[in-house]
Order: C-alpha cells, then structure tokens, then sequence
C-alpha cells in the first residue's frame, strides 16, 4: 500500500467533519453512496490497554469519518467500551458556539482571497455551487469541507466516524473532553497560509485510492502505515507535526496521567486521532515514559 500525505485532518481534528456550514454539509451529504467492505468485526484498529497506579484505560486510535459497515467494532473493542464507566474524547462536538468560532477563526483573509481562487479554479469549474458557498472561509476550512465531500462520494460520512459512533452510544458512561472545540478552532487556523493552501490543494488533487488507502491503513491496524501518512505531510511538515501531532500528543497524554491519578473513573475508553497512537513521540509511548504499562491490544489478546 503506497504511504499518501493527503487528508490528514480525519485523524486528527475531530471538529472539522462534524460542525461545517450547512449548506455545504447538506450538498456533500446528496453524494453520499455505500460500497461493501470486509466485516467489521474482522478489522484491527490500533488499540491499547493502559494500566497506571491501579487505574485501568483503554486507548483506541479513530478516524473521523466511517461508514455502517464499520461498526460494530470488532469483539475487544466493543467489550472494553462497555465495562468502561467514562469516554474520554478529544472534543465535545456538541459544545460551543460554532457560528461565533466560524466568525472568528474561519474567515477568508482578503489579502490571499486570489491565492485561494487561484488553487481551485480547476475544481471550481464543474463545482460551482460548492465552490460558492466555500467562498467567504478560510482556505483550511475549504480544504475540510471539500475533503469531506470527496469521502462522501467515496461511501464515508461523519455521521458514522468512529468517535461519532461511541458517542452516540455512550448512555450513562461520562464524557471527558481532552481538548475543547475552541482549541481545535485556534490551532487549525494558526497554520502558516503556505501549509493552508497546500492543504487544499491536495484535497482538491489527492487521488481516489490516496484516500482509501487512509481507510485501510486504519482499518487494518497498521501502525507503520498510519505513521508514515501522518509525518509525510504538506505544506510546513514541521509546523504540521510540532501543532497537529506532537505538541497535541504531551498535552493529551498529561490529561489522560491527570485523569488516571484522580481515580474518578472505574475505567476510561479513550478515543483520539489514530495519528496521535502512532509513529514518533506518540500518545502509548508517552504513556510508558510517566509510568504506565501499555499493551497492544489484538482480535486474540489484550
């Protein structure tokens, strides 16, 4: 499977596939079609087992964008989600004014609005109507929302992303946010203009199995192909893997240590970007460096 640099956001920023402007949600959603895939139950996410001071966690690598067939997840993971007693999550999506944050953060700065034009006046041509209504946003939010509709065409919606989907059935367990929906807002925008417009760019012009290949990296459990993806990135790879991954990735896990040394939660099942779980200076390897045991987790063996 050939390592792609393209689309990095559905690992991990869990905002951007889930508050969009709804005129552009609802044109993306018309596109929607579904393809078969292996069972679900046979798939192998990155998954690990966390134990620290007598606490017990789980930690599960997710994308933000999936499809029906994905879930149920298979038999561990779904085990370990219901003996848990808290989901832990990068954001509450449900949280905060997205309007105000879209007004504040998402904007189109006049001074690179030819810039923008310039990079997808090809794909403006046969997407007029979407292109439209992307005009006033910031070229990282354009980048999101055209990626989400290029997946949506491809069968996945963020309906059914893996942290949507815990979400969703989470009944009485608690609701931990390691980051906050204004967060993701600051930090996304604060990428240089160069790396914003390389990320249009390459959702504009990243091909259909560039894309897939990200879904079955995932699928599969692949850590090595999920690292190579997420430190091959465009644009600044250095502003990208010093804000999205690493920075993020100390923060996180002293939360998850600060959450484990509290002992207010039986059990956590913790659902981050699987960008976060692999490659250099990630979350299980952090884990072990304050103290923790941390054991991949398979079909067979936890």
């Amino acid at each position: 499977m050939p390592a792609t640099s393209k689309s990095p956001l559905i690992f991990n920023i869990s905002l951007i596939y889930h508050r969009l402007p709804r005129d552009c949600y609802a044109l993306a959603a018309l596109m929607l079609w579904f393809m078969s895939a292996p069972a679900a139950a046979l798939d192998s996410p990155v998954f690990y087992k966390i134990d620290y001071q007598q606490q017990q966690a789980y930690l599960l690598g997710s994308i933000h964008i999936g499809r029906q067939d994905f879930y149920p997840l298979a038999q561990h993971i779904e085990s370990a989600f219901r003996q848990s007693d808290a989901l832990v999550v990068e954001a509450d999506i449900s949280q905060g004014d997205t309007g105000a944050l879209l007004q504040q953060y998402g904007g189109l700065s006049a001074d690179i609005a030819a810039d923008v034009n310039a990079s997808r006046s090809v794909f403006c041509q046969s997407n007029q109507t979407l292109c439209q209504a992307l005009s006033p946003y910031a070229p990282w939010l354009q980048s999101a929302q055209i990626s989400m509709g290029r997946f949506a065409q491809l069968g996945y919606s963020p309906e059914q992303g893996v942290d949507a989907y815990f979400m969703a059935n989470r009944h009485d367990k608690a609701l931990v946010e390691l980051e906050s929906i204004q967060f993701q807002f600051e930090l996304i925008s604060s990428f240089s203009t160069a790396t914003q417009l390389q990320m249009l760019d390459d959702s504009i012009n990243a091909s259909d199995g560039e894309m897939l290949d990200l879904i079955y990296a995932w699928r599969q459990g692949d850590d090595s192909a999920l690292a190579t993806i997420m430190e091959s990135q465009p644009g600044d790879a250095d502003e990208l893997l010093e804000k999205l991954l690493w920075q993020r990735n100390h923060t996180m896990t002293q939360k998850i240590i600060q959450l484990l040394q509290h002992k207010t939660h039986k059990q956590l099942f913790i659902v981050v970007g699987a960008g976060h779980i692999v490659g250099q200076q990630a979350i299980p390897d952090l884990l072990k460096q304050q103290g923790a045991t941390v054991t991949r987790c398979s079909l067979l063996q936890c």
